[in-house]
């Protein structure tokens, strides 16, 4: 777990298909905190208490995009650096894709592999109620009580998610992308080219990406976690990769790094 993270809890049942966890961070940095994020199918809504600066570099670029006030991120299909500075104390929405696309109401494509300030989406004076409301509430359980009041109502006024993306996307999270796209696309009832054309506007990224992503974060939480010693040639067996040297190459490809780095 991360060390700012102070609070983590499960948004209400009905909101399952929208919302995957709430987040409450409260870090305060005298220096600047440096950190990788890996590629990730999670869209994230982050609501800053406080202005916070966050500075983001592509691993492949030197070029750093600075935000400063509650970000909105979407489908992330490589790795980053992370630089972190004063005080961060917030929440962080962790977003299924449709859910993103009802709450949002915009192309989740225009997200990709970026982020945007959540007041540009809501506007300047809805942001800043949102953010005093829960602010005002003094503790983390309030909090999350109140988003899981407010959030219904905001997904209801948004764009409706297609049935073929909402089934696509519980197939493809519910297999850790181990599926074959066509064999999606038929279990969706839609033609291969339309369910691409519906995930790029709904999902931001292509089926094939976000199957290969969440492929990966499987064999990473296979890697990492300390009770299980399985080989990595058992690891890319149980991901479906066709060897080790397959998901080694994925694993660079995503999170910047290599089997033995993660697992240390």
């Amino acid at each position: 777990m991360l060390p700012e993270v102070v609070a983590v809890r499960l948004p209400h049942p009905r909101l399952k298909e929208s919302v995957m966890a709430y987040v409450g961070l409260d870090l305060r940095l005298s220096s600047p905190l440096r950190r990788r994020s890996v590629a990730n199918a999670t869209p994230m809504l982050m609501i800053d208490f406080e202005a916070a600066v966050r500075r983001v570099s592509r691993l492949d670029s030197a070029a750093g995009v600075a935000s400063v006030r509650s970000p909105v991120s979407g489908v992330l299909d490589t790795p980053v650096d992370v630089e972190l500075s004063g005080h961060h104390f917030g929440i962080g929405i962790c977003l299924t894709p449709p859910g993103a696309f009802a709450l949002l109401d915009l192309p989740l494509h225009e997200l990709a592999n970026t982020s945007v300030r959540l007041a540009d989406i809501l506007g300047e004076p809805r942001e800043q109620r949102l953010v005093d409301r829960l602010a005002s509430v003094p503790h983390w359980s309030g909090r999350f009580d109140l988003l899981d009041g407010l959030l219904p109502a905001l997904l209801e006024a948004g764009p409706a998610p297609s049935e073929a993306i909402a089934h696509a996307w519980q197939r493809l999270n519910a297999v850790s992308g181990q599926i074959l796209i066509s064999t999606l696309a038929d279990d969706a009832g839609v033609r291969r080219r339309r369910l691409e054309a519906l995930f790029r506007e709904q999902v931001g990224a292509t089926p094939k990406t976000l199957a290969r992503i969440l492929r990966f974060h499987k064999a990473f939480r296979l890697i990492t976690n300390e009770t299980d010693d399985a080989g990595l040639a058992a690891v890319a067996s149980a991901c479906g990769y066709s060897d080790q040297a397959h998901l080694t190459r994925e694993i660079r490809v995503l999170s910047g790094s290599t089997p033995g780095c993660l697992r240390s």
